[in-house]
């Protein structure tokens, strides 16, 4: 039984120009050999990439109409008829946009296990993203750690280094839902830097010394500038956030007189064994979530249904701070 695989037509969210996401139709073709097709349950919004492609601010622009998820959970509903790898009614992550249903490749498919919430396992992606700069950090039982913005990559990056063992993890955001948040998932000192100096105050609570690591999540070029200067001699910077634009710094003061190290974390490091690949470090994810230690819930903010994506991407374009967390629910779509 290859289930539902014929020629159909979906519903789908896309950016058709600036500032403007519609819901429009999508159609979708027969199954080919080695796709699978998936009803959508429930799909993520990854605010920062999502919202360049939107604004067209990306470094890496594309034309309208353009998808701009990458994040979603579903339930197996067709197979190609090559697939051995899933069966009807799996559930499964993958790597796509927000489409009601779509075809996709099996192999890329993640099985999640039961016991663990659609809500929750839909975070895994945005997890993985977070859990490198925390790997990055290399953290050790005691280590300092501050995490500028407080966004959703912000605040698991907060989350994961709690449970690494992390003390203190400072959080710096400059709205105050998102540290009332922050304090939630595990931060011991929130900072607002519009009202102290984030720098000065991270350097008093470190005895002058500053954190052994800091973490980017803002992807704002003038923060990502400021984060050697809140690091400790040999300490390390870690860009988490997608900064789009130029950034100056001073390498003389930080990098080459104190030995700091920056580190990029686009992708899962080769040399991480066993956790050098996204599948590795997704199946890490859904275990603990599965446990129960990492605890996605209190960073989602909005769950909303599909047709009302159009105006929860205007809240965010225009009032941003009244989100962090934000899922689209595909489940009552025929």
């Amino acid at each position: 039984m290859t289930g539902f695989t014929s020629p159909t037509v979906t519903k789908s969210l896309l950016a058709t120009a600036i500032n403007t996401v519609e819901v429009k139709d999508r159609r979708l073709e027969e199954t080919a050999a080695d796709q699978v097709r998936i009803k959508t349950e429930y799909s993520m919004v990854s605010t920062g990439t999502e919202l360049h492609r939107i604004q067209a601010t990306h470094t890496a622009n594309k034309p309208f109409p353009t998808a701009t998820g990458y994040i979603a959970i579903g339930r197996v509903v067709g197979l190609g008829h090559n697939v051995k790898n899933l069966k009807l009614g799996d559930r499964v992550l993958y790597g796509a946009a927000h489409y009601g249903m779509l075809d996709f490749p099996a192999d890329k498919c993640t099985l999640v296990p039961e016991g663990v919430a659609s809500r929750d396992a839909v975070c895994t992606t945005l997890l993985s993203i977070s859990l490198r700069g925390v790997r990055a950090a290399q953290v050790t039982l005691g280590d300092s750690l501050a995490i500028f913005g407080q966004g959703v990559i912000g605040v698991f990056a907060t989350h994961l280094a709690k449970l690494s063992g992390a003390c203190p993890v400072i959080a710096v955001d400059p709205v105050a839902a998102r540290r009332q948040t922050s304090l939630a998932m595990g931060a011991d000192i929130v900072i607002d830097p519009t009202q102290e100096d984030a720098i000065q105050r991270i350097r008093a609570l470190t005895g002058g010394l500053g954190v052994n690591t800091a973490i980017e999540a803002t992807a704002t070029a003038c923060v990502a500038a400021t984060l050697p200067s809140a690091v400790r001699d040999e300490g390390r910077v870690i860009i988490l956030g997608g900064v789009h634009g130029k950034v100056e710094m001073d390498l003389y003061s930080f990098f080459q007189k104190f030995n700091q190290t920056m580190i990029g974390t686009g992708s899962a490091f080769h040399g991480d064994y066993p956790y050098d690949s996204d599948p590795a470090n997704f199946a890490v994810i859904l275990r603990m979530l599965k446990a129960g230690m990492i605890q996605p819930a209190p960073a989602i903010t909005h769950c909303v249904p599909y047709a009302e994506g159009p105006k929860m991407y205007q809240m965010l374009i225009n009032a941003k701070e009244q989100a962090n967390g934000v899922q689209f629910d595909w489940t009552g779509l025929e």
